[in-house]
């Protein structure tokens, strides 16, 4: 009996639960399939219409593995939207160490909506692509929530595409060009081109953004034809498709396929492509990923195994083009770096002995691998690998206990990582007359918490600006680890300031109009070298304000000798920046 009792109770809770659907919470889309989503609210409280879990492409699973993506089908009927996907098939090799997480069906987006906007115009779109080196990371809510960027009247979306072999394998030929993952972020838009007005969004007015390899992401978009018309306005943040990471030639793609072919036991010859790809969509997903850290040499190393290439011509490529020679997108964009991006990846090495010991006893083999130039000829990589040497180290011993050894250590990853990539970027847009749209920062905020203290936890407060450290003031990521410290009435201002900034650019394609009165001197764009930039934070700058105008970002960390290669720590934000120099003019 009280097992009738309390099955009745059950049943009848669900269906009073399913009478409580409040209209505003579903979505009917063009197709006829209705959403069904869940309330939230935003950091000020105000509500948020939140759709979870959307699918906007079939699984890529089967047939579909190392294949373009296929618009998902639409469904009769209601759809719940209340709960995440799982993330993309990967290891968090950058936090979570040895673990596989997420799922080969994974191609899902998170869309949340105001719940009562101040205004009854379409919202302006927000589409954001995260990072995590192409290799790792999600769309989820946990690093990406609406909490702050709901403050304001926009749309915002994040979505997951696919990543590390599942998502950039290539065989340089048709069978397989590669660039799954970009192309499903191409699908993602367009989803959002047919979709987003049942949300209350204007498909005219879609802003892209992204970090790291987001941002890279973002930039290929730029130059893809995939892409054209899908997004009117472009944020780029720590990370450019001239990224020494962020391109990998054909054929040492189609290497790294055939050697996981011949891992796994499939056919591995360049003669019997079709049998390999078929053996390879025959093998579990689980098996295919256990194999991801066979690929590395050292560490993580080299960062980015799975990559984007150039794929030969076809309908459906991403770029069959090297994309640092096509003619840079007229749309307004918005492009910047952290004061100090190589301190996570220095930082990670510091927090180990036997990383300390390997880089000290091993730098010559090491940095090969770590900027990615391990595929050239042997000559050509001892002559880049003496000259990085010598610059940075003044061929001292790469003892990363030493505090000098260290900063200059920091100093050669961002060069070589990030700030060269955005410098090389610019120097591509910029003479295309685009500099009335393009507005450059640095990041220079030192908070109570940051990336480093978080995950390395015995490091000393103000090393320096990280990497990741600018999404903090976006998004709540991991909330409760980062604020465990209340933070400061300068974290607060720097968080309300930046969002505004981010919506007002995606609203407008300026981020200081005049209408919206902030305390501080108005963002101008660009310019002609050297760059106008807006400082964000003030970190070790005495008597600075916490966020100003300034020109010639880095150009005073860095001048150049008649080699092109520079005298000091810090490249220039001019000519082309030193790493890219070294491994231009030596590895052809």
């Amino acid at each position: 009996m009280k097992i009738l009792l309390l099955l009745s109770i059950f049943f009848l809770n669900f269906a009073l639960r399913d009478g409580r659907i409040s209209e505003s919470l579903k979505v009917t889309l063009p197709h006829g399939g209705e959403l069904i989503g869940k309330y939230l609210s935003s950091h000020t409280g105000r509500g948020i219409r939140a759709f979870m879990g959307v699918p906007y492409a079939e699984p890529p699973v089967g047939a579909l593995r190392f294949s373009n993506p296929v618009l998902k089908t639409p469904w009769t009927g209601s759809l719940n939207a209340f709960q995440e996907s799982s993330s993309c098939l990967s290891y968090d090799y950058l936090f979570g160490g040895n673990v596989p997480i997420g799922s080969e069906d994974c191609l899902y987006l998170n869309i949340y909506v105001p719940q009562r906007p101040k205004t009854t115009d379409p919202l302006p779109v927000m589409v954001y692509l995260h990072g995590g080196g192409f290799q790792s990371g999600s769309g989820g809510k946990a690093w990406y929530g609406p909490d702050y960027i709901l403050d304001h009247d926009v749309i915002l979306v994040v979505g997951n595409y696919r990543l590390g072999v599942f998502g950039f394998l290539s065989t340089n030929t048709l069978d397989s060009p590669g660039n799954y993952g970009l192309k499903d972020q191409a699908l993602m838009l367009k989803w959002v081109q047919e979709n987003i007005v049942a949300f209350g969004g204007d498909k005219d007015s879609v802003t892209i953004f992204g970090e790291s390899a987001g941002g890279a992401s973002v930039t290929y978009h730029t130059v893809s034809p995939l892409s054209r018309g899908l997004f009117h306005r472009a944020i780029s943040q720590s990370g450019t498709h001239f990224g020494l990471w962020a391109l990998q030639k054909g054929e040492a793609a189609a290497k790294n396929a055939r050697r996981l072919a011949e891992t796994i036991k499939c056919p591995s010859s360049e003669e019997n492509v079709p049998e390999m790809l078929d053996c390879l969509r025959s093998i579990s997903a689980k098996e295919i990923n256990s194999h991801f850290y066979d690929f590395f040499y050292w560490n993580t190393l080299p960062m980015i195994m799975w990559s984007p290439v150039i794929e030969p011509q076809s309908d459906g490529a991403f770029i069959y083009e090297d994309p640092k020679a096509v003619p840079a997108s007229e749309v307004p964009l918005m492009i910047g770096i952290t004061s100090d991006e190589g301190l996570m990846l220095s930082a990670g090495y510091t927090a180990n002995p036997k990383y300390i010991e390997d880089i000290k006893n091993n730098i010559t083999d090491i940095l090969p691998y770590l900027f990615s130039y391990h595929d050239y000829d042997s000559n050509a990589q001892k002559v880049a690998t003496n000259i990085i040497k010598e610059f940075y180290f003044k061929d001292r011993d790469v003892d990363l206990n030493d505090p000098e050894i260290f900063k200059n250590f920091t100093n050669l990853v961002s060069d070589g990582y990030f700030t060269s990539a955005v410098d090389a970027f610019l120097q591509s847009r910029l003479p295309e007359s685009l500099s009335s749209n393009t507005f450059l920062y640095l990041f220079n905020h030192m908070g109570d918490s940051g990336f480093v203290e978080c995950f390395f936890k015995d490091f000393e407060k103000d090393l320096g600006v990280s990497h990741l450290d600018d999404l903090i003031y976006l998004f709540p990521i991991l909330k409760e680890d980062f604020f465990k410290i209340i933070p400061t009435e300068v974290d607060d201002f720097i968080r309300e300031n930046m969002v505004a900034m981010w919506v007002n650019f995606a609203k407008t394609g300026n981020p200081t109009p005049y209408a919206y009165k902030f305390p501080f001197p108005q963002w101008n764009t660009a310019g002609s070298f050297p760059y106008n930039y807006l400082r964000i934070g003030n970190f070790k700058m005495t008597n600075n304000s916490v966020i100003g105008m300034e020109r010639g970002l880095l150009e005073e960390r860095a001048t150049f000798s008649s080699t092109g290669i520079p005298h000091h720590m810090h490249i220039s934000f001019h000519s082309l920046s030193g790493i890219q120099q070294v491994l231009s003019r030596i590895i052809t």
